[in-house]
């Protein structure tokens, strides 16, 4: 009889399924967060622009320059809005003045193509300073719609020296 069960039992345990090793305990699902919305003010406000959108052809990179400053060249249609986009002077990443790149030639900012631009920026040094002039398109895409934020603008920098007016 102890024949039998034994043999019983072993042909039951080759029939009888592998059983599945022990489950390690699963971590819990966490969810990827999606990224924080970012405030107006903690987005990049600039990116370089793509070769081809804008050509400045005054003032050049290294020119030493009075106030006022005189910027012209031309843009992509698609840098202006209402005819106009941005023009900064930055010292030490503080900007220094800003004014309109306003549209300037033949033709208008809603024409396709490239259009013609000249902003001026008055200012004021004591000292040879060294800056940047930093063109930016008016309007960039949005980041967030909805709650009207925008990502950085396409831009282009140029180094330049500021000189203080002859006395």
């Amino acid at each position: 009889m102890i024949k039998r069960t034994a043999l019983a039992l072993l042909l039951l345990s080759a029939c009888t399924p592998a059983a599945a090793p022990p489950k390690e305990p699963e971590a819990p699902a966490v969810e990827t967060p999606a990224p924080p919305v970012a405030a107006a003010g903690d987005v990049a406000k600039y990116k370089p622009a793509p070769a081809g959108e804008i050509a400045v052809t005054s003032p050049v990179a290294g020119a030493r320059v009075t106030s006022p400053l005189v910027a012209e060249g031309s843009a992509s249609n698609t840098w202006f809005f209402e005819g106009q986009f941005v023009a900064e002077l930055v010292v030490d990443g503080e900007v220094l003045v800003q004014a309109p790149a306003m549209q300037a030639g033949e033709k208008a900012w809603t024409d396709p193509g490239p259009i013609g631009f000249k902003a001026e920026l008055a200012f004021t040094v004591t000292k040879e300073t060294n800056a940047e002039l930093i063109l930016s398109e008016d309007m960039p895409e949005y980041v967030d719609e909805a709650n009207d934020i925008r990502g950085p603008a396409r831009s282009v920098r140029i180094p330049v020296v500021l000189l203080p007016q002859a006395k």
